[in-house]
């Protein structure tokens, strides 16, 4: 079995060859930049060798090492993942103190010579990858929902300071008429000294949207009698809290 350890890098990684039968180095460390003619590089010094005797190592660190990741399963080389916690630890227990890229990849080439049945590196495979990849548009949706959600809850807490009577109006919030609402008018005395018309176009649905039994009037006059605070600040972040929310819901959660 021929071992290849690569230490990850941002602009350049560096990678040694060891025959792990004899413990030879068949290459001293040797770095190669993190662009096409890099990959190549390596390519080329691992063509010397037939893929079924390669097992190529690298932490499963940061994102910098996806590009290369991807460049050897697609050309179905054997690659195993390493927690960099194992990579540190052996560093240590080998005499290092402090990080060292050269060392690092021949560290990296003994964590994946072990020949012990629960092996300290996870296998990769081209179905993995794209599992991987699956598993980050999941994590995205989330985190898109979790930023919607904190969006949602600041315009909470706005409409309170400027128009604490405006929920009370609709059955449900982040309607359309709501909405249209909010990102005309955005307080109680902005609704209070609007012209009727103005305000009705925001109840204007195109479509087969659902009406809603609230009247412009109803809203002139519940907005002339509120106890809300006039802010500028609350009225700025309202507008852009809606329009946060309404991009999120429209091009990223539907």
């Amino acid at each position: 079995m021929i071992l290849v350890g690569i230490d990850i890098g941002k602009n350049k990684h560096t990678f040694s060859i060891i025959d792990k039968n004899s413990e030879e180095i068949l290459l001293s460390p040797s770095d190669f930049s993190n662009n096409l003619k890099g990959l190549l590089f390596l390519i080329q010094k691992l063509s010397s060798y037939t893929k079924s005797e390669l097992l190529i190592g690298m932490e499963d660190t940061g994102h910098y090492h996806f590009a290369l990741l991807k460049y050897l399963l697609d050309r179905r080389y054997t690659v195993a993942l390493i927690n960099p916690t194992t990579t540190d630890l052996t560093r240590k227990l080998q005499g290092g103190i402090t990080k060292n890229d050269p060392l690092d990849s021949l560290t990296i080439c003994d964590v994946i010579s072990c020949n012990h049945r629960n092996k300290p590196y996870r296998v990769t495979k081209l179905n993995r990858f794209d599992l991987y990849e699956q598993k980050q548009l999941t994590r995205h949706h989330h985190n898109l929902k979790e930023e919607l959600n904190t969006y949602k809850n600041r315009l909470q807490k706005c409409i309170d300071i400027v128009f604490p009577e405006f929920n009370s109006l609709f059955h449900s919030k982040y309607g359309i008429v709501y909405m249209n609402i909010l990102k005309a008018f955005s307080s109680a005395k902005a609704i209070a000294n609007a012209d009727i018309r103005s305000i009705r176009k925001c109840f204007e649905l195109k479509g087969q949207g659902k009406r809603i039994s609230l009247s412009a009037e109803q809203l002139k006059l519940t907005a002339k009698s509120s106890i809300g605070i006039p802010s500028v600040a609350e009225e700025i972040q309202i507008r852009h809290l809606v329009s946060q929310i309404e991009l999120l819901e429209n091009n990223f959660l539907r």
